[in-house]
């Protein structure tokens, strides 16, 4: 076991998260990987802890507006486990580590984790990231779970990759709808940032949804990370009069964009996917106000689970949670210790064919049912609206 492993067994904020501090660790080779796999905590004797990798970012541009509290989310989920006697007559233990914002710090903390004889993963957030972690767990024949990365590439990595989150096939269909049928929208302009993979698949699903709800798409502008002057782009938009222009980006550029916009004169809303956030209004500031952008869970939400959960964290923090992270955090782990107890074994291919089966499970975040895919369905998306600078909960769209 790393050295640098902090483990969490009994409290609701975990330690010091810990750092990437194997960055030049290598690759696992096949040897390693299959004695990893043959060390399977099933024969665990008694009193001894079930061990769970949480790893998210606590540092780099995914940790922004939501540092640590996926942490506290799945660190509440173990201390609720732990409370009602843990898992199979033992405690769980939680391994935090920090993936450092990037893929390759995804990588190597999946495979400190892997190297440590985890049972099971849970992280994210972003699909990037996720992708990197399901990529060694899928080796490693360690169950994944992740809770808030939506590219569909997340779970077809392999048979070991699920998710609690809805994808991005699914709020881009429910994104397209909710602009026909909310903001009765008939055209629409598209923004696409073409260095970010979700942010072109979120477009193409739009766009596609949209055309087949009889909307029209009129503009289509692409920009890149970097970017930091989006008047060209805004200029074509303005142009084509659009009914709304959806922007599948994160906050931190969405923001500049909308506010470039409303300087340039363009009033029309502006609707985003789960990349916008809260902290759009740092960059935005007041002409954020009256758009619209799809998320997991919101304190107002109709999911009666979820503010039961709010309340434990409100308990153990002093404030309420103001992104879905930490509640979906919670839900990975809960849905993985619901799957431990129904496989009744700490066998790790029947923990991933017991997660395969999971039905009507009650979220925090919604119902949580896995597809063939190991993807839920059904699940209800909450639309958020600006108002006088805060992101406020509009309604719950399915």
């Amino acid at each position: 076991m790393p050295t640098c492993l902090q483990p969490v067994d009994a409290a609701c904020a975990p330690p010091r998260i810990m750092r990437r501090c194997c960055a030049t660790l290598p690759a696992l080779c096949l040897g390693t990987l299959l004695a990893l796999i043959c060390l399977t905590p099933s024969a665990l004797a008694a009193g001894d802890p079930v061990r769970i990798a949480a790893i998210f970012a606590e540092s780099g541009e995914a940790s922004v507006g939501t540092a640590m509290q996926d942490f506290r989310g799945a660190a509440m989920a173990v201390a609720a486990l732990n409370a009602s006697g843990g898992l199979l007559g033992h405690p769980v233990e939680l391994l935090p580590l920090d993936n450092a914002g990037t893929p390759l710090g995804a990588r190597h903390a999946a495979r400190q984790a892997v190297e440590a004889g985890v049972l099971a993963v849970v992280g994210g957030p972003w699909s990037g990231m996720a992708t990197a972690m399901a990529e060694v767990c899928q080796k490693a024949r360690t169950p994944f779970v992740t809770s808030i990365a939506t590219h569909p590439d997340v779970t077809r990595t392999g048979e070991w990759a699920f998710r609690v989150c809805y994808t991005d096939d699914q709020q881009g269909e429910l994104l397209a709808r909710f602009a026909r049928s909310q903001l009765s929208a008939a055209t629409a302009a598209v923004l696409i940032n073409v260095a970010n993979s979700y942010s072109q698949g979120l477009a193409a699903t739009f766009s596609r949804a949209f055309t087949a709800a009889g909307g029209r798409i009129v503009c289509e502008q692409v920009f890149k990370s970097n970017d930091t002057d989006y008047s060209g782009e805004l200029a074509a938009v303005a142009a084509s009069k659009p009914d709304v222009v959806f922007v599948p980006s994160y906050a931190l550029e969405s923001g500049h964009i909308v506010r470039q916009a409303a300087a340039m004169g363009i009033t029309v809303p502006f609707l985003g996917g789960d990349g916008w956030g809260p902290t759009m209004a740092e960059t935005g500031r007041a002409a954020v106000n009256g758009h619209f952008y799809a998320t997991h869970w919101h304190p107002d939400a109709p999911f009666a689970a979820g503010k039961d959960i709010v309340q434990a964290y409100r308990k153990a923090h002093g404030q309420d949670p103001v992104q879905p992270d930490a509640i979906l955090a919670y839900d990975a782990v809960m849905v993985l210790a619901d799957a431990i107890r129904r496989a009744g074994s700490l066998d790790r291919n029947r923990i991933r064919e017991a997660l395969a089966r999971t039905r009507n499970f009650p979220g925090g975040t919604g119902t949580i049912t896995f597809d063939a895919g190991r993807n839920p369905v059904g699940k209800e998306m909450c639309i958020m609206r600006f108002e006088n600078d805060q992101a406020m909960f509009f309604t719950a769209f399915r």
